[in-house]
């Protein structure tokens, strides 16, 4: 049976038996790497239209970061499209223009998220 991926941060889960020496590595990448970027990762993006952010397996990707933080100019409000996973987002609007952001996924509610107050 060859390796899942965990249903919400895409871990790779190792399969009984598979990969003999290698698992050290495997292992490594989903503690040290991608785990790591769950609990404290920060994308900072610029919002343009709209935002899909990356939902990559094994590997470094954008969804898996614990903080989004929108940035640029914005002439109307904005969509950040979220992978359709549970997953807890701390959201900042940094935007400017006055606009509110939405995070969103595929299907269902969107959550509006006004602008940062400022420091």
């Amino acid at each position: 049976m060859p390796s899942t991926a965990s249903p919400s941060l895409r871990l790779e889960l190792i399969a009984n038996g598979e990969q003999a020496g290698l698992w050290g590595t495997t292992t490594n990448i989903n503690l040290g790497t991608l785990l790591e970027q769950a609990i404290a990762g920060i994308l900072v993006s610029r919002c343009r239209c709209k935002l899909h952010i990356d939902c990559l397996y094994y590997v470094v990707d954008e969804s898996r970061n614990a903080v989004i933080v929108a940035t640029g100019t914005n002439a109307a409000v904005r969509d950040i499209i979220a992978p359709l996973v549970k997953k807890l987002y701390v959201i900042k609007n940094s935007t400017t223009g006055g606009f509110a952001i939405n995070i969103r996924a595929a299907t269902g509610t969107a959550v509006l998220i006004p602008v940062a107050l400022p420091n």
